[in-house]
């Protein structure tokens, strides 16, 4: 399955992914480490999930305790199986943002939830470009560059794709796979939620210009440039949030 993130990407946050359980865990906690990365976009829509026997010994777990994670995949509709010789668990996440679900969703929070959610989301993300501007090398900004649109491009989607690319990619690059899957959950429970402004043409001007501010503080490894351009974004992106959730109330 083809997939449009950089090896070094996909790599890194893969590997957080399928990094071994700390302690041999139940069967739910592999379908939450799973769950999530579907939900969050980190396994794509379509993409062949490790066999039964492959996951285990990836994830230090028991071959049964792989399979009654996949069940429980396959029962919630994240996951399909195909028999046969090309047979296997192919992901299958394509209604995940349905846009009258995302509404909903956001209607039913509280703006207490709302804040403590985006609160969270922008702690940890600003965590992790601190750490990334120690790490980052040319390459690495360059790749964090080429997941921006096009300039003239308007799409609501292709925005939304991208800022997701960009964050998880930013996480990756923090070097701690603590700190990956922390932002994989954050993207599965809320990211798809926090991007709803990203339907303004001004909010995605104003996301390009703190994503190049970024790049420029990663760059230089100014840890302390790189955490304040993600928390400006941020701050407006949950600011936005707000201002679409009181529409809804």
């Amino acid at each position: 399955m083809t997939s449009t993130s950089s090896p070094r990407h996909g790599t890194r946050t893969r590997g957080a992914i399928f990094a071994p359980l700390e302690d041999v865990g139940r069967a739910v906690r592999v379908e939450q480490r799973l769950a999530d990365a579907i939900r969050s976009g980190v396994l794509r829509d379509g993409e062949r999930l490790p066999s039964e026997s492959e996951l285990a010994a990836m994830l230090g777990v028991a071959t049964v305790t792989a399979r009654e994670a996949l069940v429980s995949l396959r029962a919630q509709g994240l996951i399909s199986t195909v028999r046969g010789r090309n047979g296997g668990s192919y992901v299958t996440r394509a209604k995940l943002h349905d846009p009258d679900a995302q509404a909903a969703r956001l209607a039913a929070m509280s703006r207490v939830e709302l804040h403590d959610r985006g609160t969270l989301h922008l702690v940890v993300l600003a965590g992790c470009a601190e750490l990334a501007a120690e790490y980052a090398d040319a390459a690495d900004v360059d790749l964090l560059a080429s997941l921006l649109p096009e300039a003239g491009d308007a799409d609501p989607g292709h925005w939304r794709h991208a800022d997701a690319e960009l964050h998880l990619t930013l996480a990756a690059l923090s070097q701690s796979a603590r700190m990956t899957r922390q932002v994989v959950g954050l993207e599965a429970d809320f990211g798809a939620l926090l991007r709803q402004p990203l339907g303004d043409p001004e909010f995605q001007a104003f996301t390009r210009t703190c994503h190049e501010e970024l790049f420029t503080a990663l760059r230089a490894h100014d840890g302390d440039a790189a955490r304040k351009a993600v928390r400006r974004q941020l701050d407006r992106a949950v600011d936005e949030l707000a201002v679409l959730h009181a529409s809804y109330r």
